[in-house]
């Protein structure tokens, strides 16, 4: 009698504890962001001006004024005095933006922070608070009041009513000062999608265009230092830079018009500018290398561009270089949650990350790296999870980003560290078109769904699966998300005999059908990235609908009921052909439908969706054999 195969045990990981909404007060001495755990949501200040930043913490339930408490869409200011403000915009019962919200006060308590007073914001989808960095202490509120209007208001300590500045057409982001509290440079959307930036004269209650390029350009103001006057711009205008990335200029006060450095613009790495140093007089930069990101300095006297050196991983501005010299952003790695990073002043010395609950316990996360792996048209990138015989683990995901123009990077991903943690390699790669790698890897992609990057795919497995039959280990499962949910039914389709498992997170069935059933700005994207419309788009090959009948793997499919971006109609039309087909749920495959939007699913944000995920991966054991390939 064969014994009953044992249910595998999971390792229970402690929550995942992010933190997101980054800020700084005007002089640097404090920054401030929301820390999530779960549905708990903290406001944290940092007191940057000593040698190791200094934390306290505020969660929703210990406020003392009035208020249902934080939650994920709020937004943080902190003040030179050590103050913090809080934009909460309110939502109905249904989630959505209720078109009202309320700024409040947090104040010093004893180790910790607690709400003192509020002031209510009649007319807000959204928006965000800026404080000057001059003794004028000016704060004002940016918020937009719908599709078409934005509103600048004033916040004055002493009264309880915010004063309306005034109202400009466009939605307004950004934010950059230019003096000490009268001139403020935003970046305007307009009702047609473009970009320009605009100068606001809060005294005047007036503004102006100030950097624009064309009609077709998207112009932003990205930095500005008020001690040197040294501006910085960015324009898609075309230049130096990779095609779709924006092109950085800079302006100084007696150096003539915006000039375009080829030092900073002439490589096919992706750069953003992110802060001036204190004096005015250098640029500090975010490269994209591949999968992971790194800073640098452009100086602009040598017209020279240096690394700062530091840890491989994931950077996100805003980023605040201070009078000493450090500077303080936003850090993850795949085994880092995105947390506070401070990088020294001093070149070598190490760079300090916030501590989380998790770490300080000991319980550490899954570190990653990268390896080239050999594609039909030269190296894949790939991340990978479970050190250097990952090849040969006996349960390995080949996991798929969403996009199409995205990319895997040196990020955390909780579902791939779910997936280590139960001994589960993985595999990542950045086929071709993903971002980060110039523009003759990302171009296949485009008027191509499932082109290029499925080649790339069935590539890589036909290889890994050759050498895990020969060792007598079951094929890799394929896993994806949103477009790379497409693209692994695509490679369960039609390589069916090299995997033994594959996983779709709220996948579509086709560019058309997704373009058929999908809101507009989805619908758009979809109509300019694949050309599902133009005469002559791929066919039966790239619609799953028709392609299924192929499918012999076990399959688990999870959608969001209420996913915004893919409609859950997709998943359960394939869910109605496989049945259609003569295949039994519960056997052939599983189907779930979860009470949650796109990235939820996609990201397997619930924790019973993530044990199914992980369950499903290890249940997977069908040795892959060679497959005739088919298109």
């Amino acid at each position: 009698m064969t014994a009953p195969a044992r249910e595998p045990v999971l390792l229970a990981l402690p929550p995942v504890a992010t933190r997101f909404g980054f800020a700084f007060s005007g002089r640097g001495g404090w920054g401030a962001c929301l820390r999530a755990t779960g549905d708990e949501v903290a406001l944290e200040r940092w007191e940057l001006a000593r040698p190791v930043p200094l934390r306290s913490t505020l969660t929703g339930d210990a406020a003392t004024h009035a208020v249902d408490g934080l939650d994920r869409r709020c937004g943080v200011l902190p003040l030179d005095d050590g103050r913090v403000l809080v934009l909460r915009p309110a939502t109905g019962a249904d989630g959505e933006p209720a078109g009202h919200g309320t700024v409040l006060a947090a104040e010093p308590a004893g180790r910790g922070l607690r709400f003192t007073r509020s002031w209510p914001v009649p007319a807000m989808l959204a928006g965000f608070l800026l404080a000057a960095p001059g003794p004028a202490g000016t704060i004002v509120l940016v918020t937009v009041e719908d599709e078409r209007y934005s509103r600048i208001w004033w916040l004055h300590w002493r009264l309880p009513a915010l004063e309306a500045v005034l109202r400009i057409p466009g939605v307004l982001g950004g934010g950059v000062w230019v003096d000490g509290g009268r001139t403020l440079a935003l970046d305007r959307t307009t009702a047609a999608h473009r970009t320009e930036g605009v100068l606001v004269d809060l005294r005047d209650r007036a503004w102006r265009r100030v950097w624009s390029v064309s009609d077709i350009t998207t112009d932003r103001i990205a930095a500005f230092s008020p001690r040197s006057g040294a501006l910085a711009v960015t324009t898609t205008s075309p230049g130096a830079q990779q095609p779709g990335t924006g092109q950085i200029g800079l302006r100084f006060p007696r150096g003539g018009p915006v000039r375009f450095p080829e030092a900073l613009n002439g490589s096919e790495r992706p750069r953003t500018p992110l802060t001036f140093d204190a004096a005015g007089e250098n640029l500090l930069v975010r490269e994209t290398w591949g999968a992971a990101e790194r800073l640098a300095v452009y100086a602009p006297d040598r017209d020279r561009l240096s690394p700062v050196p530091g840890p491989p991983g994931m950077l996100w501005p805003p980023a605040r270089w201070a009078e000493d010299g450090r500077i303080h952003l936003r850090y993850a790695a795949p085994h880092r949650p995105p947390t506070l990073a401070t990088v020294p002043s001093e070149p070598g010395a190490d760079w300090w990350l916030a501590p989380d609950a998790d770490t300080d316990a000991g319980v550490g996360w899954s570190d990653a790296g990268t390896a080239d792996l050999p594609g039909p048209a030269g190296p894949i990138e790939t991340i990978v999870y479970g050190g250097p015989g990952w090849r040969r683990a006996r349960h390995l995901v080949i996991a798929l980003h969403g996009g199409p123009l995205a990319s895997w990077r040196l990020d955390f991903e909780p579902l791939l560290q779910h997936l280590a943690a139960a001994g589960v390699a993985v595999a990542a790669p950045n086929q071709r078109g993903s971002t980060g790698y110039g523009e003759a890897h990302l171009r296949p992609v485009i008027g191509d769904w499932g082109g290029a990057d499925l080649d790339d795919i069935v590539h890589l497995a036909r290889e890994i699966g050759r050498d895990r039959a020969a060792a007598g280990l079951p094929g890799p499962v394929v896993l994806g998300g949103s477009y790379g949910a497409f693209l692994a039914l695509l490679a369960a389709c039609r390589a069916p005999r090299l995997w033994s498992g594959c996983v779709a997170l709220a996948p579509f069935t086709s560019a058309a059908g997704l373009h058929g059933g999908a809101s507009g700005a989805v619908r758009d994207r979809v109509a300019r990235l694949s050309h599902c419309d133009a005469p002559g788009a791929p066919g039966d090959g790239r619609d799953v609908l028709r392609a299924c009948a192929a499918l012999t793997a076990p399959l688990l499919i999870a959608h969001g009921v209420r996913d915004e971006v893919v409609p859950v109609a997709q998943s359960r039309a394939l869910r109605a052909r496989l049945l259609e087909l003569g295949r039994t749920e519960g056997v052939d495959f599983d189907y779930l439908e979860a009470d949650d939007d796109h990235n939820g699913v996609v990201q397997a944000w619930s924790p019973v969706l993530r044990e199914a995920v992980v369950r499903f991966c290890l249940a997977a054991g069908r040795i892959s054999l060679p497959d005739q390939e088919r298109r």
